[in-house]
């Protein structure tokens, strides 16, 4: 059967027999029969539009979808490369940390083995110091224990020079 429209079954024709059906009937349904398909025409092809809406919707969502799970794995592989570079760059500012923390440590011995020799170069030269001081102390003392006993051996000058007159 061939896709009847609404028009063609409005005007179709019949050859008229003796005893047929009543043409105002026959006109009446096929007028009835004409607005039905003309309405489920319309709604096909407003159907058709919808789901053509539809299938475009669904086109658009599922290239919305697919660019949005293609995003998200971009973000992650990113997040993952961020942080992996991050855990990367805290060892190497450890590893930093810890070479320059050995060198100042390093420093700091060498700067205190220099202090301590410091330290002991300091209290040899105090003993040399006190003793040469001791030893000008006792130089000292010896002189005026020298210079009491020549007082005390001496004669008075009166007597030098009485000594001299006799």
């Amino acid at each position: 059967m061939q896709n009847l429209t609404p028009l063609e079954i409005q005007k179709q024709t019949f050859s008229r027999v003796l005893k047929g059906y009543h043409t105002d009937e026959v006109r009446a349904y096929l007028h009835l029969v004409a607005e039905e398909i003309e309405r489920l025409l319309r709604e096909n092809d407003r159907l058709l539009r919808d789901s053509a809406e539809l299938r475009e919707d669904l086109e658009d969502h599922s290239n919305r979808e697919r660019i949005l799970k293609d995003t998200l794995l971009s973000a992650q592989k990113v997040a993952e490369d961020l942080t992996a570079n991050a855990r990367k760059e805290a060892e190497l500012i450890v590893k930093d940390a810890e070479l320059l923390s050995e060198r100042l440590i390093g420093q700091a011995m060498q700067r205190v083995a220099d202090l301590e020799r410091s330290i002991t170069d300091l209290k040899i030269e105090r003993r040399a110091v006190r003793n040469k001081l001791q030893s000008t102390l006792d130089s000292v003392q010896h002189m005026v224990v020298l210079d009491a006993e020549q007082e005390a051996n001496e004669e008075p000058l009166t007597a030098l020079f009485r000594a001299r007159n006799s």
